[in-house]
Protein backbone atom coordinates (compact mmCIF):
# COMPACT_ATOMS: atom_id res chain seq x y z
CA UNK A 1 0.00 0.00 0.00
CA UNK A 2 1.27 3.63 -0.89
CA UNK A 3 1.37 6.37 0.64
CA UNK A 4 -1.45 9.02 -0.39
CA UNK A 5 -1.53 13.03 -0.02
CA UNK A 6 -4.81 13.06 1.49
CA UNK A 7 -7.25 11.53 4.41
CA UNK A 8 -9.98 10.80 1.78
CA UNK A 9 -7.44 8.96 -0.79
CA UNK A 10 -6.07 6.71 2.61
CA UNK A 11 -7.94 3.39 2.34
CA UNK A 12 -7.22 -0.10 3.69
CA UNK A 13 -10.25 -1.92 2.33
CA UNK A 14 -10.17 -4.09 -1.38
CA UNK A 15 -13.10 -4.07 -3.60
CA UNK A 16 -14.53 -7.83 -1.97
CA UNK A 17 -13.92 -6.28 1.90
CA UNK A 18 -16.26 -3.13 0.63
CA UNK A 19 -18.87 -5.66 0.00
CA UNK A 20 -18.60 -8.18 2.92
CA UNK A 21 -19.26 -4.59 4.61
CA UNK A 22 -22.01 -3.09 2.30
CA UNK A 23 -23.59 -6.34 2.52
CA UNK A 24 -23.87 -6.27 6.41
CA UNK A 25 -24.49 -2.80 6.24
CA UNK A 26 -27.50 -3.41 4.11
CA UNK A 27 -28.48 -6.27 6.33
CA UNK A 28 -28.48 -4.45 9.67
CA UNK A 29 -30.55 -1.87 8.32
CA UNK A 30 -32.94 -4.20 7.25
CA UNK A 31 -33.41 -5.57 11.14
CA UNK A 32 -32.84 -1.66 12.35
CA UNK A 33 -35.71 -0.51 9.74
CA UNK A 34 -37.84 -3.83 10.51
CA UNK A 35 -37.48 -3.63 14.11
CA UNK A 36 -38.50 0.07 14.60
CA UNK A 37 -41.28 -0.68 12.51
CA UNK A 38 -42.54 -3.41 14.30
CA UNK A 39 -41.94 -1.27 17.55
CA UNK A 40 -43.62 1.63 16.44
CA UNK A 41 -47.05 0.21 14.84
CA UNK A 42 -47.14 -2.52 18.11
CA UNK A 43 -47.23 0.59 20.10
CA UNK A 44 -44.27 -1.00 22.44
CA UNK A 45 -42.91 1.08 25.15
CA UNK A 46 -40.60 4.15 24.51
CA UNK A 47 -37.87 2.28 26.70
CA UNK A 48 -38.22 -0.87 23.96
CA UNK A 49 -37.53 1.18 21.50
CA UNK A 50 -34.08 1.73 22.32
CA UNK A 51 -33.07 -1.64 20.52
CA UNK A 52 -33.60 -0.23 17.48
CA UNK A 53 -30.07 1.90 18.25
CA UNK A 54 -27.65 -1.09 17.91
CA UNK A 55 -28.71 -2.63 14.68
CA UNK A 56 -28.67 1.02 13.48
CA UNK A 57 -25.36 1.82 14.38
CA UNK A 58 -24.08 -1.51 12.84
CA UNK A 59 -25.33 -0.87 9.68
CA UNK A 60 -23.98 2.99 9.60
CA UNK A 61 -20.65 1.37 10.67
CA UNK A 62 -20.91 -1.14 7.22
CA UNK A 63 -21.95 1.50 4.89
CA UNK A 64 -19.71 4.39 5.70
CA UNK A 65 -16.96 1.49 5.92
CA UNK A 66 -17.42 0.43 2.49
CA UNK A 67 -18.28 4.01 1.41
CA UNK A 68 -14.96 5.09 2.51
CA UNK A 69 -12.99 2.12 1.71
CA UNK A 70 -11.63 1.90 5.45
CA UNK A 71 -12.20 -0.61 8.04
CA UNK A 72 -12.35 0.97 11.62
CA UNK A 73 -10.89 -2.42 13.26
CA UNK A 74 -8.39 -2.69 10.72
CA UNK A 75 -7.32 0.82 10.83
CA UNK A 76 -6.98 0.43 14.97
CA UNK A 77 -4.50 -1.92 14.41
CA UNK A 78 -2.36 -0.34 11.63
CA UNK A 79 -3.51 -3.30 9.38
CA UNK A 80 -4.92 -3.12 5.52
CA UNK A 81 -6.71 -6.06 3.76
CA UNK A 82 -6.57 -5.20 -0.03
CA UNK A 83 -8.44 -8.57 -0.59
CA UNK A 84 -5.03 -10.37 -0.25
CA UNK A 85 -5.33 -10.97 3.51
CA UNK A 86 -4.36 -8.55 6.41
CA UNK A 87 -0.97 -6.78 6.39
CA UNK A 88 0.63 -4.46 8.23
CA UNK A 89 0.73 -0.39 6.93
CA UNK A 90 4.70 0.38 6.97
CA UNK A 91 3.81 3.80 6.65
CA UNK A 92 2.88 5.33 9.98
CA UNK A 93 1.58 8.77 8.08
CA UNK A 94 -0.99 6.36 6.07
CA UNK A 95 -2.19 4.51 8.92
CA UNK A 96 -2.62 7.80 11.49
CA UNK A 97 -4.79 9.24 8.41
CA UNK A 98 -6.57 6.06 8.72
CA UNK A 99 -6.94 5.79 12.46
CA UNK A 100 -8.19 9.75 12.08
CA UNK A 101 -10.81 8.51 9.06
CA UNK A 102 -11.92 5.53 11.34
CA UNK A 103 -13.24 7.52 14.20
CA UNK A 104 -14.97 10.19 11.87
CA UNK A 105 -16.67 6.78 10.20
CA UNK A 106 -17.62 5.77 13.84
CA UNK A 107 -18.89 8.89 15.13
CA UNK A 108 -20.85 9.77 11.57
CA UNK A 109 -22.84 6.19 12.55
CA UNK A 110 -22.83 7.06 16.23
CA UNK A 111 -24.98 10.12 15.27
CA UNK A 112 -27.04 8.45 12.68
CA UNK A 113 -28.23 5.52 15.23
CA UNK A 114 -29.33 8.58 17.60
CA UNK A 115 -30.61 10.55 15.14
CA UNK A 116 -33.17 7.57 14.35
CA UNK A 117 -33.69 5.99 17.44
CA UNK A 118 -34.62 9.27 18.51
CA UNK A 119 -37.21 9.42 15.81
CA UNK A 120 -38.50 6.19 17.14
CA UNK A 121 -38.81 7.70 20.72
CA UNK A 122 -41.19 10.01 19.30
CA UNK A 123 -44.03 8.10 17.84
CA UNK A 124 -47.00 7.71 20.85
CA UNK A 125 -45.84 4.29 22.29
Amino acid sequence: MTSTSTQSNAINLGPREQRKRRLMGIVALTVGVGLAFGLVVLGAPRPARLAVFFPIWMAGLGLFQARERTCIALAARGMCNMDDGERRIADEKLAAKLRTKARQINRRALITAFIITLVTLVFPG
